[in-house]
């Protein structure tokens, strides 16, 4: 995946030609930093097209550390347990940064919740759900959602909600539906905002249908389409099954189309699920974890790398399958199966090859179980969860090629992601509040919590010892976590941390949020700020002086990006294991 709208400067195959010469990259282990390095140096001179960045660019090194919580890292802290949170927080500046509640379009009703895959995707790009796209757990693959119709009136009555189209009239509204089988075809009346438009005549079959739509019908802002059946049926009734649904016809999609033949609006059941009203039960589709392809909106990286700015991007949420980068991409299915069963995990697609031999094994996957203390219990906790033990093994993994690969990094953004803490406290941090632990625990599962932030600190501490003293980090959470029956689940506050250049000493702050860091990660490299993101830049956390001689600087960037490609159900069975293990989807 290239994202279009920007020039991408990143590996195109795997040799580069610099003054008549190619240079070969990837030629084994041992010299894999060393070609990394080399080919970081000539990429721009290869490219010729490449800009240099304004001024001379300084590495960012940013940690994403899922569900680590502001009161458990100082009480922590405070016991001398987290020395490298302690170090940061000493010579930067930190405080609690607000999440994000946000409506899951695969939840029966529509609480917010703090959702992992939203708020990594907000904090990467910047921009609230609606826009970025990434709007739940797990999301259909296009063209396989669809929503029954049907209510408990006779005759049955749905009722949606359209925004403001505009377009050149007329315009043109098309369906894609068909008529449930046991009642046959059947006609359908369409009301649009009070005004009868010409009647359908549904089939049983699949089918795509139009209606045009009257000059002066739509209203500002928002437009009401009422479908009204003339047949409807329950299917236990039908002997169909033991569904007690009344159905009439089923909705695969709708769009409307000005005179120009451009598609003005277009509606998925799944992800337009917050329109649909009355006489609509719940979407349905083939569904499949968030992938790089969902995304509808630039992430931080891909805006810097159109700047000239190298990138490293290590297992950050949603990024498979792997696309093209001003540098590498270790996307999140990395570690979790066998790369022979699944593609594009890298990018370049060679590197995963060649990061295959620091992957973890059995044998310290024990020794992660036994020192967090999942172990500690008879039969050992997560013993038959495998797909959640991957979580660990991704997280040593991670750590593993962020030690590996920041030797090539002199300058740029290079993002490490980390979801120790947040399994543990799905797991136990009942237990650590004081819940009654079940046969066969010993007291040290209590503990498994913080142990998870004290290997999570010393997987940042590795990281930091081999990083040049003038390197800038930032450490983020998506949210926090609070106790609950039987676990912990996702609070509303998370961490914010920085350290580096211009950034204030010993000093904690207050009010930021998940939107807010795309825009300050670029500000950190005097790249301007789009005027789409939602967030804002955080000033409160800057040196005056060195705000003062660093404005902001803002542009009308469209940031929006949309994916020729489609998901995939491919090699999704272990991820979806785990998000049931975790009580994310049923």
């Amino acid at each position: 995946m290239v994202h279009e709208g920007f020039l991408s400067f990143g590996v195109g195959s795997l040799s580069a030609v610099t003054r008549g010469k190619k240079v070969v990259l990837y030629t084994g282990m041992r010299s894999l930093r060393r070609s990394l390095l080399l080919f970081l140096s000539v990429t721009g001179a290869a490219c010729g097209a490449a800009p240099s960045p304004a001024e001379p660019s300084r590495l960012v090194v940013f940690i994403g550390a899922d569900g680590a919580t502001p009161e458990v890292i100082d009480e922590l802290r405070s016991a001398g347990r987290l020395p490298n949170f302690e170090k940061l927080i000493r010579t930067g500046t930190y405080g609690k940064m607000q999440s994000l509640a946000a409506r899951r379009i695969l939840e029966e009703d529509d609480t917010r919740r703090y959702a992992s895959p939203i708020l990594w995707t907000t904090i990467a790009t910047g921009k609230v759900p609606e826009k970025h796209g990434i709007r739940d757990f797990v999301l259909p693959i296009r063209g396989t959602a669809s929503v029954w119709m049907g209510s408990e009136e006779e005759p049955a009555h749905t009722e949606l909600t359209l925004p403001e189209l505009v377009g050149r009239e007329p315009l043109t509204l098309r369906l894609r539906l068909h008529s449930y089988r046991p009642i046959g075809e059947q006609t359908v009346r369409l009301t649009l905002n009070g005004t009868e438009l010409p009647p359908l005549s549904v089939p049983v079959r699949w089918s795509e249908l139009s209606v045009p739509i009257p000059e002066g019908v739509l209203r500002p802002v928002l437009n009401d389409l009422a479908f009204t059946f003339s047949k409807q049926a329950i299917p236990a009734e039908q002997g169909d099954s033991t569904d007690r649904r009344r159905l009439a016809c089923e909705l695969g999609g709708l769009s409307v189309v000005d005179a120009n033949g451009n598609v003005v609006y277009s509606m998925d059941p799944v992800n337009d699920r917050f329109s649909l009203g009355h006489g609509f039960y719940m979407p349905e589709g083939q569904l499949t974890e968030v992938q790089s392809v969902h995304w509808r909106a630039l992430p931080m990286w891909s805006l810097l790398g159109n700047l000239g700015h190298p990138v490293g991007i290590i297992g950050y949420w949603g990024t498979w399958p792997a696309y093209e980068v001003n540098g590498f991409l270790v996307s999140s299915r990395m570690g979790l199966r066998d790369r022979r069963d699944s593609e594009r995990v890298t990018w370049p697609p060679e590197l995963g090859e060649r990061l295959e031999p620091l992957a973890p094994g059995q044998a310290e996957l024990e020794d992660l179980l036994k020192k967090l203390h999942y172990a500690d219990c008879e039969p050992p906790l997560l013993e038959d969860k495998t797909g959640v033990q991957k979580i660990l093994l991704q997280d040593e993994f991670y750590y593993r090629i962020a030690r590996e690969l920041v030797p090539t990094m002199d300058r740029g953004l290079l993002t490490v992601y980390f979801r120790s803490i947040d399994l543990a406290s799905h797991v136990a941090l009942h237990w650590r509040h004081g819940a009654d632990l079940p046969p066969g625990c010993a007291e040290t599962v209590r503990g498994i919590v913080d142990q998870a932030y004290v290997q999570v600190d010393a997987w940042i501490g590795g990281i930091l010892e081999i990083l040049p003293p003038d390197a800038t980090v930032v450490v983020v959470s998506d949210h926090g976590e609070q106790p609950v029956p039987g676990g912990g689940h996702h609070a509303p506050y998370g961490i914010f941390l920085a350290k580096g250049e211009g950034i204030r000493v010993g000093e904690a702050f207050q009010a930021a949020t998940v939107l807010d860091v795309a825009p300050t990660v670029l500000h950190l490299f005097g790249a301007p700020i789009p005027l789409d993101m939602d967030g804002k830049l955080l000033p409160q956390i800057f040196e005056s002086d060195w705000l003062a001689s660093h404005p902001p600087d803002y542009a009308d960037i469209d940031t929006s990006f949309s994916s020729d490609e489609d998901a995939t159900a491919e090699g999704n069975e272990e991820i979806l294991e785990q998000l049931k293990a975790l009580g994310y989807i049923q």
